[in-house]
């Protein structure tokens, strides 16, 4: 099992004149995805996350400028599906109401605006304030599944706030549905798919027996999800992955099994925010009913890394691909569990 987790430890050597100009060594780890082989550079440096803004003024101005997402706007400013796709225009699941993306991303797009709230804290999240969306999210992609069969690739999203891409406070998923796959979804299903030939079992079932195992960085199975942190992380500050064991697309999800999954997301969003962060991105991928792929989800902090007011991508993460991360994820997996818990049923704990 431990082909799974591949590094290699490097160090970096300098006259350093913090210590008179003496020699010294900063250790770092390349680090290789379990599933796909991508790199990550991981280090162990002091961070101290930037002071949250003024929220109220952000939010005030936010307002003052008409947000298309509010209820006294979302009718008449937001797009409508035609007919054949979605024969109300738009998809209503309680508080949460879908509708087409402006943004040409796939053949299918969606937003989904969260709540009539106009803003909601990181530290408000609960499993029933995100329900609605993931379930009309779910309802979008199954209605586009069953008018175009060649459509094989979905994905969820969420941008939130302006550190993640989000444009407007307001919160929202973006759901994607297309026949051609990003290149992450691709990457993870042409390995799913290889593991699979080469060992008669899938990745998915090893991969999470050897994290259960080597217990570094796995959190809990949360019902019928599993929650880890990243070996190799996709973003500045260790990421979460969830993956669920017995869904390979989708479309075999039931609405009540997600219940257990944003258990899980509130967790991660409590751990992001607890480290002093106020912004994260989400992605979930999913195929079509792919005997060898398992549905999975990334959860990822964004931060601002110095009061000038910075970006965490770099010309490393943008033209070269390649994640760096400031913390190996072991160093925080204890506190991370302690915030997980507290936001997971305890009959939904395993």
């Amino acid at each position: 099992m431990s082909i799974f987790f591949k590094k290699i430890n490097e160090k970096m050597r300098f006259m350093n004149p913090f210590k008179d100009f003496a020699l010294d060594e900063v250790p770092l780890e390349i680090r290789y995805d379990p599933l796909t082989g991508q790199t990550a550079r991981i280090f162990d440096l002091a961070y101290r996350p930037m002071e949250r803004p003024d929220f109220a003024e952000m939010v005030k101005k936010s307002r003052e400028t008409m947000c298309p997402f509010c209820q006294e706007a979302i009718e008449r400013a937001t797009t409508l599906y035609p007919k054949e796709i979605i024969p109300e225009g738009r998809v209503n699941i309680g508080e949460a109401c879908l509708f087409p993306n402006l943004l040409p991303l796939d053949r299918y797009t969606g937003v989904c605006v969260m709540s009539r709230e106009h803003y909601i804290a990181i530290e408000e999240f609960t499993p029933a304030i995100m329900k609605d969306a993931f379930m009309a999210a779910l309802s979008f992609i199954r209605q586009v599944a069953e008018k175009d069969p060649a459509v094989r690739y979905f994905n969820i999203n969420w941008n939130y706030m302006p550190p993640a891409g989000s444009s407007i406070l307001h919160p929202h998923l973006q759901v994607n549905c297309g026949e051609i796959p990003t290149r992450q979804i691709s990457l993870q299903m042409e390995a799913s798919r290889k593991y699979y030939a080469e060992n008669d079992r899938t990745f998915w079932e090893d991969y999470i027996i050897a994290e259960k195992e080597a217990g570094e960085r796995f959190l809990m199975d949360v019902g019928e999800t599993f929650w880890t942190m990243s070996f190799a992380p996709h973003s500045a500050y260790p990421d979460l992955w969830c993956i669920f064991p017995e869904h390979s697309s989708f479309l075999e999800f039931r609405d009540e099994e997600l219940d257990p999954f944003l258990q899980g997301l509130a967790g991660s969003i409590r751990y992001i925010s607890g480290e002093g962060f106020y912004s994260f991105n989400v992605s979930i991928f999913s195929g079509k009913e792919e005997d060898h792929f398992r549905v999975n989800g990334r959860v990822s902090p964004r931060l601002l890394l110095r009061e000038i007011g910075n970006s965490d991508q770099t010309y490393y993460q943008v033209l070269h691909r390649e994640p760096c991360s400031m913390k190996p994820p072991e160093s925080l997996r204890e506190k991370v569990l302690e915030l997980f818990k507290g936001q997971v049923n305890p009959e939904n704990q395993s």
